[in-house]
């Protein structure tokens, strides 16, 4: 996951989005699928007209520029439908208006031109299937009662000689079959809601658990220093007020202040401190809630059971605290692992606690900040001082490995 350039915290990474970025491709391709099916009906009709096919109404005669127009109409019409449908993946609950009744002005402008029954029948449920789920449910019902009437109104133009009891039967089917292709429809925005509402629940997790440790600490300084900075701006104040007037006291003030400012300075050494040297089990756990946060899943080994006086017990924890850092920001990890294995030089009987923290998709730049590996040399710095050795490089299967050799 990269980092919010603002709020410093992670943010979804090119995997996430690209994984997105497919699984809406296949949904608006095939929703958008239904619609253009309904481009082959004028089609029909305009190769009807050449074949002389189908009974004719007396005094009335088939025409070829009825379909001809409806489908340049119809091919508008898709066109807007998949520009509302794109609009609503985005999260746009509201339609444009422009493009929700342009689209249903086309649909009916087209039932009319249309002069087969069945085929006007056929566009009415293609477009429902898909334009019910665009708007607010009372809009949707009142478009729905004048879809169901607008193949009757549309009867009268018809140069169709058809049966009633075939309308009725062919409009019961075309209900059904809307009816059909609406449940998939449903379901299908219904699943991509829920992905995109799930991952953005990870992301809004990462963040959270971020920022929640960030306001600890600045908790902690707050009661901290708060008390003292105070004492401390009230006794300088004096004492320049009592420097003229009675300097041996302001020189005993201005002493306290010092003596102030030493304590002071003292509280924030040891606050930072104890946040940089907390305990290993505490720092394993606080990396693997925020990365499981973010979608990774996190495997530790080794770590119960383990005893370590403080001071390698804080550099383990840096350690560990630089990988989590280190898959974070410069991977699209699904796993990680952290590993904790002790060993022993066969020859001098040395031994050496090795610390591993591993993960499967890394980012080009192997998980060095700008390409410096500014994190990893401070790191490796800190491991140094304390007599061990930081290595770091990629994997065989595209992860990144950090590994930290620390003497016992």
């Amino acid at each position: 996951m990269t980092e919010d350039p603002v709020t410093r915290a992670p943010r979804r990474g090119p995997e996430a989005d690209r994984r997105l970025r497919i699984a809406r491709a296949i949904i608006m391709s095939t929703l958008a699928f239904i619609v253009v099916t309904v481009l082959a009906l004028p089609l029909a009709e305009f190769a009807s007209f050449f074949a002389g096919a189908g009974p004719v109404a007396e005094g009335r005669t088939l025409t070829w520029w009825r379909p001809a127009a409806a489908e340049v109409l119809l091919v508008v019409m898709v066109v807007l439908l998949f520009l509302l449908l794109r609009d609503r993946m985005d999260g746009r609950r509201i339609p444009d208006p422009r493009l929700y009744w342009g689209s249903l002005a086309l649909v009916a402008a087209s039932v009319l031109l249309l002069q087969t029954p069945v085929t006007g029948m056929s566009v009415v449920g293609a477009w429902w299937a898909i334009g019910a789920f665009l708007a607010p449910r009372r809009r949707t019902a009142a478009v729905t009662a004048g879809l169901v009437l607008l193949p009757w109104a549309a009867l009268p133009l018809s140069p169709m000689d058809t049966h009633p009891a075939v309308l009725v039967i062919t409009w019961v089917l075309m209900v059904l079959w809307a009816l059909l292709l609406a449940s998939g429809t449903l379901a299908t925005l219904w699943l991509w809601d829920i992905t995109a509402e799930a991952v953005e629940g990870q992301h809004a997790r990462a963040r959270l658990a971020v920022t929640e440790e960030r306001l600890r600490f600045a908790r902690d300084m707050h009661d901290l220093l708060g008390h003292s900075l105070s004492a401390l701006a009230v006794k300088s104040e004096l004492a320049s007020r009592l420097a003229e007037r009675d300097p041996a006291r302001a020189a005993a003030e201005m002493t306290e202040v010092n003596e102030l400012a030493r304590q002071a300075l003292q509280q924030v050494r040891s606050a930072v401190s104890g946040y940089r040297e907390v305990s290993l089990a505490d720092e394993v756990h606080t990396v693997g809630e925020v990365l499981s946060a973010s979608g990774t899943r996190v495997r530790v080994k080794g770590l119960d059971g383990l005893e370590l006086d403080p001071g390698q017990e804080s550099l383990a924890a840096w350690v560990v605290r630089e990988g989590g850092t280190n898959v974070l920001r410069h991977s699209d990890a699904t796993e990680c692992g952290i590993v904790f294995s002790r060993t022993e030089d066969a020859g001098t009987g040395e031994r050496s606690l090795v610390v591993e923290v591993s993960n499967d998709r890394a980012h080009p730049l192997g998980g060095r900040e700008g390409g410096s590996g500014n994190g990893l040399a401070g790191l490796s710095e800190r491991v140094a001082l304390g007599g061990g050795v930081l290595t770091s490089s990629r994997t065989r299967d595209g992860g990144f490995l950090l590994r930290a050799v620390l003497p016992l």
